[in-house]
Formats: structure tokens, C-alpha cells, sequence
């Protein structure tokens, strides 16, 4: 049974989207149930205006999934899949960046530092991650590997769903990426391309630690 909370019409989006979460984070809503607009605004005395944003403000966190035709639904989430989806990223984005050495350009590494810097100074969270796709992808394109990348494009955005809550629950991750990722360019600024892969591999097994205990804390209700 849900629990009864009833909060004032002039209640934002922001503190419909903050009950909503606080209830999947503590296991209310279960995975693949769908939140119903129209139950949620009666329960909590707003209109369905404020409900829909917030419902729109969960899924660009990755705590809810749109399914068209069909409504909002709390995603399935798992250890075992972020394992899975780490262990294919372990192997193929080293794979790329090695092959993609072999013809980087300055206009390549121009373009990832430009990335970087932007990344570092964008305060969305959702801006920030978009930065982050756009980085990896950047620094792989001279690989000239397209299917390998469409492959890669498809793990990226079953991750992202793990990636925005961790990106929300933890947001030192992203000064933290950010240094990371102009490490990763510095060995390639200096030649040490070898070194540079290495970096990413290490980068990759600290985000799947950080995106484990992340959703792990979740779980216990820590947030």
C-alpha cells in the first residue's frame, strides 16, 4: 500500500519530483511499475500539470523510463547488469582508443579539450553528461571503427540510466571524471599512448566502482 501524503497546491514540480523519488528510493514503487499521473496528482492535492514535469525531471535522472503509448514506468535495474555493461566497456573503449591513436590529429585533441573545459564549467547535470558522451565519442571517432562505435553507442545509453542517478546522488563524481579525463588527454598531449589506454582502463573500472556503491546506497536508503 502507498503511503498517504497529502502536500499544498502551490507545491512545485521540484517537491513533487523530490516525495516521488525519496518513495523508489525506498522501495514504494517497484521496479517496472507504472506511475500514474492522475493517482499521484489526487494523492498529493495538486493538479496533473506539476506531476507531469516531475515525472519528466525523474527520467532525465534515470530513476524513471517513458515508454511510448504506455506512461512512465520505475526501470529494471541490477548489479549484474552494470557488471555486464563494464566489462564490454573494459574491452572495447580501450580497443578504440588504441586503434584511434594511430591518427589522432590536433584537431582531435583540440576538440576534446574544448569538451573538457566546457564539462568542467556546466553546472547541469544532465548538460554535463551529454559532454561526457560527447567526449568519449570525440576521442574514439578516428578509430574510423563505426560499427564498434554503434556497439559502444548501445552499452552508453543502457549506462546512462545508471550514470544520471549516480550523477544526482553523487556529484563529486563529476570534478572527479573531469580530472580524469584531462589526465587521459595529457598522456596523449605527451606521446605516452600506451599509458594513455592504461588510464582508461582504469578510468572505466572506477566509474563501474563508483556507479556500484552508488546504486548500492541507494538500496540501503542512504539518500
Amino acid at each position: 500500500m502507498k503511503p498517504t501524503q497529502r502536500i499544498e497546491r502551490h507545491t512545485t514540480a521540484v517537491e513533487v519530483a523530490r516525495i516521488l523519488r525519496q518513495r523508489i528510493l525506498g522501495g514504494h514503487y517497484k521496479e517496472g511499475e507504472f506511475l500514474r499521473q492522475e493517482a499521484i496528482a489526487q494523492e498529493l492535492g495538486v493538479s496533473r500539470i506539476p506531476v507531469r514535469e516531475a515525472l519528466a525531471i525523474l527520467e532525465a535522472e534515470g530513476f524513471a523510463q517513458r515508454e511510448q503509448y504506455r506512461g512512465t514506468v520505475i526501470p529494471q535495474l541490477s548489479l549484474k547488469e552494470i557488471e555486464e555493461i563494464y566489462k564490454l566497456r573494459s574491452m572495447i573503449e580501450p580497443y578504440l582508443l588504441e586503434q584511434a591513436l594511430l591518427n589522432i590529429t590536433q584537431e582531435t585533441i583540440d576538440k576534446v579539450q574544448e569538451l573538457i573545459e566546457s564539462s568542467k564549467n556546466c553546472s547541469d547535470l544532465n548538460g554535463w553528461g551529454e559532454l561526457n558522451f560527447a567526449l568519449h565519442k570525440t576521442l574514439y571517432k578516428p578509430a574510423n571503427m563505426p560499427l564498434t562505435m554503434q556497439i559502444l553507442d548501445q552499452l552508453l545509453v543502457r549506462a546512462d540510466r545508471y550514470l544520471r542517478m549516480q550523477r544526482y546522488l553523487s556529484t563529486e563524481i563529476l570534478k572527479e571524471s573531469d580530472g580524469e579525463h584531462q589526465h587521459i588527454l595529457d598522456l596523449i598531449k605527451d606521446g605516452r599512448h600506451k599509458d594513455a589506454v592504461d588510464a582508461l582502463r582504469k578510468h572505466i573500472a572506477w566509474n563501474e566502482d563508483d556507479v556500484r556503491q552508488t546504486y548500492e546506497s541507494a538500496l540501503e536508503g542512504r539518500y
